[in-house]
């Protein structure tokens, strides 16, 4: 998996949700897709822990349902 460094991961994050999804998920990002989205984005709000405010954590806790959703319906977005 291909990742970049955490300067544009932070940039990436303060995004609306379905950017941040569409950013992580893309091939320019992460090479395994929206899982290995998923993975980053997970770890990255584990590590950020209490120091995410309430309304970020709403954010990216949308951008993560965004990404379970492509992992279990990959199709639906070439639709």
């Amino acid at each position: 998996m291909q990742t970049h460094d955490g300067e544009l991961l932070s940039r990436i994050l303060t995004k609306p949700p379905k950017t941040v999804a569409d950013l992580l998920s893309s091939n320019e990002f992460t090479s395994g897709g929206p899982e290995a989205a998923l993975r980053v984005l997970t770890v990255y709000m584990a590590y950020a822990g209490k120091r995410l405010s309430a309304s970020r954590r709403h954010s990216l806790e949308r951008a993560r349902d965004l990404l379970l959703e492509r992992s279990r319906h990959p199709l639906a977005d070439e639709r």
